[in-house]
């Protein structure tokens, strides 16, 4: 088992009383009315959770990527919206790009993001590409003073109420699929528009939608690292993404496994509660194990990354697990609430709508299936343990 170390375990805890006392008790009217709850985010900001993982230098908590993660996770269990909201946020954009932007970059849009005075979101998809991270139609033109992006991006996390959208766009005048760069784009620049908000099935209280950039001028600074520079740090996100949103489904597991196991305890008849059979104990024990199980690579994978090891395959492992033991978990909870788990808008059907999601985003199961295949048969066999 992975041993998490006093001051960690104290940092959970801490994290877990502010969850049960700001966040479960509005789980429900936040999940019905679907407003980002931008006051909850500020109240994570004033307590410097979102600086956790980052060095000092650069305004952070000086602690590293395991306490960020038992941050998400926490999070995730008291509201799944907003895990992802700041999945997006802290890992895929502030974690990923910590080591690849300027000085300049870092004082005016990575340090205010860092202290939670500023909310990014990466901006990749698009409709032609789907699951391929490099089908990119949008572009951005050199000028003589800086860039012209045009394009659109859809199912973006925080579109809408983001600050800054850390765009891929291709900027490559030959037809090389790797001719992409990355570009900060703040979202109060003229020519950048949320032209669409989806209406998801779950997730409410975390935004999605589609942002337009028509001629938007971009400053020569707002290239994050070299031109046609943009594909390994691109990868960075996406496996941050993945590392972070694993830390998301386990927050949203555990809450469906404390459910299961108060709700079992108190229902019953004949002296007898529904717990004491074993169609209910067993999918719960079974809960518990892939929780467990979950959560120890969860923080083996983390301190493979703040390590900077190549960790690509466990990642696409941990997230295929991690969010497809989430589903289930959530789904058998329904089922040990019986009627009740279906109930629209309560604890466990909300639940059971955000884990479908968490299958999709940052890379389905079989993209997942994909890079871990492609890690696999491209690896000597004496690594593969």
């Amino acid at each position: 088992m992975f041993m998490l170390t006093g001051a960690q375990q104290e940092l959970r805890r801490e994290i877990r009383a502010f969850v049960d006392s700001e966040i479960a008790p509005r789980a429900e009217e936040l999940d019905r009315t679907g407003v980002y709850p931008r006051e909850i985010v500020g109240k994570i900001s004033e307590r410097g959770w979102c600086a956790l993982p980052f060095p000092a230098e650069l305004g952070g908590a000086g602690l590293g990527a395991v306490e960020g993660l038992i941050f998400l996770e926490e999070l995730s269990r008291g509201l799944c919206s907003l895990g992802l909201v700041m999945c997006a946020h802290m890992f895929q954009c502030c974690y990923a790009l910590r080591n690849a932007v300027s000085p300049q970059q870092a004082r005016d849009w990575l340090m205010p993001a860092i202290a939670g005075k500023k909310i990014l979101t990466l901006a990749l998809s698009e409709e032609r590409g789907g699951s391929e991270a490099l089908g990119i139609d949008a572009v951005a033109v050199r000028t003589e003073d800086g860039w012209v992006l045009n394009g659109e991006k859809c199912w973006i996390t925080n579109a809408g109420i983001a600050d800054g959208y850390i765009a891929g766009v291709r900027t490559g005048t030959s037809n090389r699929s790797r001719s992409v760069s990355l570009f900060y784009v703040d979202a109060g620049w003229e020519g950048v528009t949320v032209t669409r908000q989806e209406d998801m099935i779950g997730l409410n209280n975390s935004p999605t939608g589609t942002v337009t950039f028509k001629d938007c001028r971009l400053p020569p600074e707002s290239l994050i690292g070299t031109e046609n520079g943009g594909y390994k740090a691109m990868k960075e996100t996406l496996n941050c993404g993945r590392l972070a949103l694993a830390a998301v489904a386990i927050g949203t597991a555990q809450s469906a496994f404390e459910n299961a196991v108060e709700y079992s305890r108190s229902r019953g008849s004949f002296d007898r509660t529904i717990s004491s059979y074993q169609g209910v104990s067993f999918p719960i024990a079974e809960m518990y194990t892939n929780i467990c199980v979950a959560r120890n690579m969860l923080y083996h994978v983390a301190a493979l990354t703040e390590a900077g090891a190549r960790a690509t395959m466990e990642t696409a492992a941990l997230k295929l697990f991690a969010t497809e033991m989430c589903q289930k978990a959530c789904r058998d909870a329904a089922l040990i609430h019986g009627s009740r788990g279906y109930t629209a808008h309560s604890a466990t059907e909300r639940l059971l709508r955000d884990a479908q999601l968490l299958t999709v985003a940052e890379g389905t199961s079989q993209i997942c299936k994909v890079a871990i295949s492609n890690g696999i048969y491209n690896s000597p066999m004496s690594e593969l343990n």
